[in-house]
């Protein structure tokens, strides 16, 4: 359920300081990672550039025991400058406690036999230490488990993930169960204080119930708190003060308006970028790339979607406002003079209580309609209209498949990037299905190459790029046997469609084969190759280890394994 359970623990049991420190804990290290690890996925999404940058610092013998080790030293200089401030802070209080007794009480002494006592150093080292065994105890029950081995470029920044992520909620637990849940000091100051505008909070809820009567200075701290929750995101106000039907609305809203914001400006520094960065959520436009690239270089669309993202914004401060009624201890009146209570539950009438619920449901329909998930296909087929080549070209198609990294003596069909995986991994995968390989395609077969035009060698980089959103989504590579390699041929027409997908070449794994089908299908819609009049069609090797002719068993293998991507595109002659 991920922070979601923690989240929900802050709603249901308000006043409990214990529970509450633990889900805020929780939070906090989710926040943690989020910010550690995301940033660092976006910017492998945004260019082939920071892809290869990235993926070489990954491939480095090494780099992720250099960033574990990196994080075990912060979590030390963190649990010390916490330890160190502690004491600071105590020897404070017990200079102030003794000059007072004294004072008082002179020759008396301070009892020490109840005091709060700090974390010892020697605390702080058993709990880095145990912390480390209890993550490796369970990533070796993981890997008995699940002995599958990811085979992504970017495994190793998920492998450090998840040391990250488990280190730090297993510190947090031993910490909380050595100090019997004493607040960090770091923290504590700022935790007593948001546990103090909870109190309040809760104080000023019961006085509206109960309509008595409740101190003024009191209230407009419960507004401020409301005012700045909101100011971080819109909604959150709202929900501060229990106005749920109004609140999650817009708080939903306004996530979707950040979604939306973030796609057109990604797809306006690169429509590829804003693909990219919608796959990472499982999704991908519902119309076609042709249309989507049209429309991603138009900045109308970002402006609005920033725009109608500011001025929610300023909508919810103003409705947060209106909200409290200091007079009357947020008894409102409504037009026929009848009185409303604050803490009417269901949704209320009025004009600016419905509107949040009504453009959430407007959205939320557009979402349907332009963003689906990457497991739905829409229906392919060939249309045979003599006006299927006359539909609107943009200028200079081609700029958008230029990648910087292939090399000047580059010759044929396929720059770019090599899609197939060379691993020293032996393991062979799993033969689940007892089908025969002439069960799901032919055996054997060969391709004609057809000598028509040449499709722009760039073209490559857009398909490979398109590719790497079902391989992430289907695991494709971390499913794939050792050694596998296949030839799937595929036209794709002047619509951008994916049609006759055929395994020319099986291999020994009909499963994989099946999975290597059904990455190619669901590849469509895409961009209508540029600078042709009739549809193309492509021979694509797929193969799970070293870049070796002698690697591959046939001869159609041998040929294509050396080139760029293992494609090979020509055009169909009409």
């Amino acid at each position: 359920m991920g922070p979601f359970f923690a989240f929900g623990i802050l709603f249901a049991f308000p006043k409990e300081f214990r529970l509450r420190l633990r889900a805020i804990s929780v939070i906090a290290i989710y926040v943690l990672n989020w910010i550690l690890f995301y940033p660092v996925e976006l910017l492998h999404r945004s260019s082939m550039e920071w892809e290869g940058t990235i993926n070489s610092f990954l491939a480095k013998d090494g780099t992720p025991f250099r960033m574990k080790l990196g994080f075990f030293l912060f979590c030390f200089f963190c649990l010390l400058a916490n330890y160190i401030h502690s004491i600071r802070r105590n020897r404070k209080r017990e200079l102030v406690r003794e000059a007072r007794i004294q004072n008082d009480f002179p020759g008396s002494g301070l009892r020490t036999e109840m005091r709060i006592r700090d974390t010892k150093f020697d605390t702080i080292l058993l709990v880095l230490i145990l912390a480390l065994i209890i993550q490796f105890f369970f990533l070796y029950i993981t890997e008995n488990l699940n002995p599958q081995k990811n085979l992504s470029p970017l495994a190793p920044l998920y492998d450090v993930h998840q040391f990250v992520f488990n280190y730090s909620i297993s510190i947090c637990i031993l910490l909380f169960s050595f100090n019997r849940n004493k607040i960090p000091s770091l923290m504590a100051r700022p935790y007593l204080r948001y546990m103090e505008g909870i109190r309040i909070r809760e104080a000023w809820k019961k006085a509206v119930k109960t309509e008595g009567k409740f101190p003024l200075r009191l209230e407009l701290i419960v507004k401020e708190k409301a005012k700045f929750r909101d100011q971080i995101l819109p909604g959150f106000g709202h929900i501060y003060v229990y106005e749920y039907w109004r609140g999650f609305p817009i708080l939903f809203l306004t996530l979707l308006l950040y979604l939306f914001s973030a796609v057109w400006v990604f797809s306006y520094i690169s429509p590829i970028f804003g693909i990219q960065f919608l796959a990472g959520f499982g999704l991908k436009p519902g119309i076609p790339d042709k249309d989507f690239f049209i429309s991603s270089q138009n900045v109308a669309y970002a402006v609005f979607s920033v725009a109608a993202l500011i001025g929610l914004y300023f909508y919810s401060a103003t409705i947060l406002e209106k909200s409290f009624s200091l007079e009357n201890l947020g008894i409102k009146k409504d037009k026929d003079g009848e009185s409303e209570p604050f803490f009417k539950p269901g949704l209320r009438k009025g004009f600016r209580n419905v509107l949040p619920l009504s453009l959430l449901f407007h959205l939320v329909l557009l979402c349907l309609v332009f963003l689906i998930p990457i497991s739905i296909q829409r229906g392919k087929k060939k249309e045979q209209s003599a006006q299927k080549n006359d539909h609107f070209r943009p200028e200079k198609m081609e700029f958008y498949f230029i990648d910087p990294n292939v090399p000047d003596d580059t010759q044929g069909l396929n720059g770019g990037v090599i899609t197939g995986n060379e691993t020293e991994n032996k393991e062979k995968g799993e033969k689940i299905s007892n089908e025969k390989v002439a069960d799901n395609g032919p055996v054997k077969g060969y391709i004609k190459k057809i000598r028509g035009k040449k499709v722009p060698p760039t073209y490559s980089n857009y398909i490979s790029a398109k590719m790497r959103i079902p391989e992430s989504y289907m695991d494709y590579w971390a499913k794939a046997p050792h050694p596998y390699s296949s030839v799937v041929a595929y036209t794709i027409t002047q619509d951008g469609d994916v049609i006759d997908v055929e395994l020319v070449e099986a291999s020994d794994y009909p499963d994989q084969d099946l999975r290597t089908l059904q990455l190619v299908e669901s590849l469509g819609p895409l961009m209508p190759p540029p600078g042709t009049k009739n549809d193309i069609r492509v021979t694509e090797l797929f193969w799970n280890g070293p870049i070796d002719p002698e690697f591959v068993p046939t001869p159609l293998q041998k040929e294509m394994i050396n080139l760029f991507d293992g494609r090979y595109m020509e055009e169909l002659p009409e």
